[in-house]
């Protein structure tokens, strides 16, 4: 038996050509599965049924429009009481008389963790100051969200953004 003799490899320009073609075949053929994919899946909408969220944005801008014209100032204060913490939240009129009587509520809310979300129960205290709290409350970022509400639904809705030593 006699061996054959191999001849050593030489790098041609076809073989140049044909690496280079494979390669952009690759990213093409990856290119159109993905591209593919995501006309399929994505429709371009974000809400389910836009003319709905549009008059769901309606009635939103005519709420804050009925908010504005209150005149009404909402002042809160958020202090740590030990692993807890304690709201406190003033409300005024225009003229700056306090409004007793009114029905509050407040959420704390995570704003990357929906679970965490937190319910203050709020108790009038002196006239047009409501108060409460919390028996723990992890530090971090919280948004505040306290809302009046009245036979209407919500009379005034404030949020603001607070960090917790």
């Amino acid at each position: 038996m006699q061996a054959h003799p191999v001849s050593p490899f030489r790098l041609t320009g076809r073989h140049v050509l044909l690496a280079f073609a494979g390669f952009f075949a690759t990213i093409a053929a990856a290119d159109a599965v993905l591209v593919s994919s995501a006309l399929r899946t994505f429709t371009g909408l974000e809400a389910a049924s836009p003319y709905h969220a549009g008059q769901v944005y309606a009635a939103e801008l005519a709420r804050a429009r009925a908010q504005g014209a209150r005149h009404w100032r909402l002042d809160s204060a958020l202090a740590r009481d030990g692993a807890g913490a304690r709201l406190t939240v003033s409300l005024r009129g225009p003229d700056g008389t306090p409004l007793p009587g009114k029905d509050l509520r407040a959420r704390l809310e995570r704003p990357t963790d929906a679970c965490l979300d937190q319910v203050l129960p709020l108790a009038a205290g002196d006239p047009g100051t409501y108060a409460g709290g919390l028996d723990a409350l992890p530090p971090g970022q919280w948004r505040l969200v306290v809302e009046v509400t009245g036979p209407d639904g919500v009379e005034l809705r404030r949020e603001r953004r607070l960090t917790v030593e």
